[in-house]
């Protein structure tokens, strides 16, 4: 071999062992990730079927039964739908696991932003273009992050976590701060008028006023 192969040989094992440390440190904390994130969907899903189960059982009929819904990545994946009264708010764990993208203004650690994390976005009504208005973000540490329209809120692990509260405070805030406000005539197709599946309103955010 000569000393140019050599060299070669090297700089090549050299930019390997780069790779291998490099996804071999992704893929442990990408696995770790995704098991706390079916940790974090299980309690938190489970809380709010709990929850709102117990409100119909005490009278709150406007809050309908919870549905889970296979998500198409397969597995034991599923989102969770609730209803109160004639509109619904769609929880979605994602697949994979990313940085935090920091023009979402979350105001988490600036360390934080150059982490993996994973991610349960949060949707309002069912239509497929509608954007995430809340989101969960499961961070490396074990702690998690939760935002949107005004109501951050951050816990240190997991197992610290009350759930079931948590499941309360969510559903009266949506209750509370979502509001549906009539289209204007001109965004009111007839076709929408005379669909039963869908809905001539807008969805309100905090602000939005």
């Amino acid at each position: 071999m000569t000393d140019f192969q050599a060299r070669s040989t090297n700089k090549t094992d050299e930019a390997y062992k780069t790779l291998e440390t490099i996804l071999l440190q992704r893929r442990s904390q990408r696995s770790y990730l995704q098991q706390q994130t079916v940790a974090f969907t299980e309690a938190l899903f489970g809380a709010l079927q709990s929850a709102i189960l117990d409100c119909r059982a005490r009278g709150l009929t406007e809050l309908g039964e919870p549905r889970l819904i296979d998500h198409p990545a397969g597995g034991s994946r599923r989102a969770l739908q609730i209803s109160i009264e004639d509109w619904s708010v769609i929880f979605v764990p994602l697949v994979g696991t990313a940085w935090p993208n920091a023009r979402d203004e979350a105001q988490i650690p600036g360390a934080a932003f150059k982490e993996l994390c994973g991610r349960i976005a949060v949707f309002i009504g069912s239509e497929p273009d509608s954007p995430s208005f809340y989101d969960f973000l499961i961070l490396p540490n074990g702690s998690w992050f939760a935002w949107g329209y005004g109501w951050p809120r951050q816990a240190s692990t997991l197992e610290e976590t009350d759930f079931k509260m948590l499941a309360y405070e969510l559903l009266a805030s949506f209750v509370k701060d979502i509001h549906t406000t009539w289209r204007t005539r001109a965004t009111t197709p007839l076709g929408v008028a005379m669909d039963a599946r869908k809905r001539a309103y807008v969805f309100g955010l905090p602000g939005d006023e």
